[in-house]
């Protein structure tokens, strides 16, 4: 005659298989931000790569968009999808659905979004005379190894959180001499802004354990924390050392 298990013992094996569980659940949300940050990382290497080729057939940076009267608008990502031809690849891991609202021109159907350029010093097409819209050249950046091309981004956000713009772009900690294009110096200006630390800039977003997935001009990616990414001497003081081209703290 077969013996069936007693209450007691069914209820010893789910609290071992609970026990089990409550270990194990940490590991795989561990391996899952992992797995996530290694994509993010790939894209991004591919994104870099991709920019350097540009630049060099184009010989300058990517434009961060065309006109607002282009139909349809033309982006930094665009340009380069050429040399990458996966749509997939402008797709941030982790980031919020409500980035990726940005329409491909040659695909209207489908949209990217989660990573921004580095617009305010590689190549912005808002008019302000005399010095935008423009785009760098080779030249201009002499410290490629320490220059952001594109970064994580969580765009522009308002007080209620909800991201108002600046989904494709990043902005450095501080006003640039090149300008933005807007009064506020940063991307988002007026109702865009919201009225804490990052007020109107689009910011690069720590979405992988507290950190930035990051490409540099030369063409590699890895991760910095934000505040990293806005002291570049790590003195404590605001700079965009990592921003402009010239891995100078002091510059504008």
């Amino acid at each position: 005659m077969r013996r069936a298990f007693t209450l007691i013992e069914l209820l010893v094996v789910i609290a071992i298989i609970a026990i089990l569980a409550a270990i194990l659940f940490p590991v795989f949300v561990q391996a899952k931000v992992a797995a996530r940050k290694t994509q993010s990382i790939s894209n991004l290497k591919q994104i870099g790569l991709a920019v350097m080729m540009y630049t060099e057939d184009s010989d300058g940076y990517p434009h961060h968009s065309s006109p607002s009267s282009w139909n349809p608008r033309v982006r930094w990502a665009d340009r380069i999808f050429q040399y990458v031809k996966t749509e997939e690849v402008f797709i941030a891991p982790n980031a919020s659905l409500e980035v990726y609202g940005k329409k491909w021109a040659h695909n209207q159907n489908r949209t990217y979004g989660g990573y921004g350029i580095n617009y305010q010093y590689l190549g912005n097409s808002r008019e302000l005379a005399p010095n935008l819209p423009f785009a760098a050249r080779d030249s201009e950046i002499s410290h490629t190894s320490s220059t952001i091309v594109v970064a994580d981004t969580r765009g522009v956000r308002r007080d209620n959180g909800t991201t108002s713009g600046g989904e494709y772009t990043i902005d450095p900690p501080l006003p640039s001499l090149r300008g933005s294009g807007k009064p506020s110096g940063y991307y988002g200006d007026g109702a865009e802004c919201g009225s804490g630390p990052f007020g109107c800039r689009s910011t690069p977003a720590e979405r992988h354990a507290d950190r930035v997935a990051v490409a540099f001009a030369d063409g590699h990616a890895k991760t910095f924390t934000l505040l990293q990414l806005d002291d570049y001497d790590g003195d404590g003081v605001l700079d965009n050392g990592w921003w402009n081209g010239s891995a100078d703290p002091a510059k504008k």
